[in-house]
């Protein structure tokens, strides 16, 4: 039984922040409302609901058919609410700082309490009232410190690099 017969396993590897879907064909339908973006920018990230604009606090991700939704990074979940407006919506707290939105969400498979790990299945995507015309979507969120911040500058990035 020398050292080559054993397996060791390994701990601590760090995780960066990933999508929330691993199905190729969704695509980004809104993206995350940037002062500083440019206009024609800042117009793919308008939502328009009951005759008013408003900037998108997340990106949303959209596919002609359901797909799995999948948390960013691991964590705990600490709420699930189902909100006229939003539709289902899965919370997951990722450290003292981060905590991830998922909005508009169908078929939720956790409940509050659960630690989920990094690209776990949370839910499918589904529909909101607020962004119907999206059809089968999720609105991602991030929190950092309670101030939202756009998604797609995070994916990618270790938690302590956001």
């Amino acid at each position: 039984s020398g050292i080559f017969n054993r397996s060791i396993p390994v701990v601590n590897i760090e995780e960066s922040i990933t999508a929330p879907y691993s199905n190729p064909d969704v695509k980004i339908a809104r993206y995350f409302y940037n002062v500083d973006d440019s206009e024609e920018q800042q117009e793919k990230s308008i939502v328009f609901y009951d005759n008013v604009y408003m900037p998108n606090t997340g990106v949303d991700y959209n596919h002609t058919e359901q797909f799995d939704v999948l948390s960013i990074y691991s964590g705990t979940v600490i709420d699930i609410i189902d909100n006229e407006l939003m539709g289902k919506t899965v919370e997951i707290r990722h450290n003292n700082e981060l905590i991830s939105v998922y909005q508009g969400l169908n078929n939720v498979e956790v409940q509050k309490g659960d630690i989920v790990g990094f690209g776990d299945k949370i839910a499918t995507s589904g529909t909101s009232v607020i962004n119907k015309e999206l059809g089968q979507h999720v609105h991602l969120e991030i929190y950092k410190n309670g101030e939202v911040i756009d998604p797609i500058k995070c994916i990618g990035k270790k938690i302590g690099d956001i």
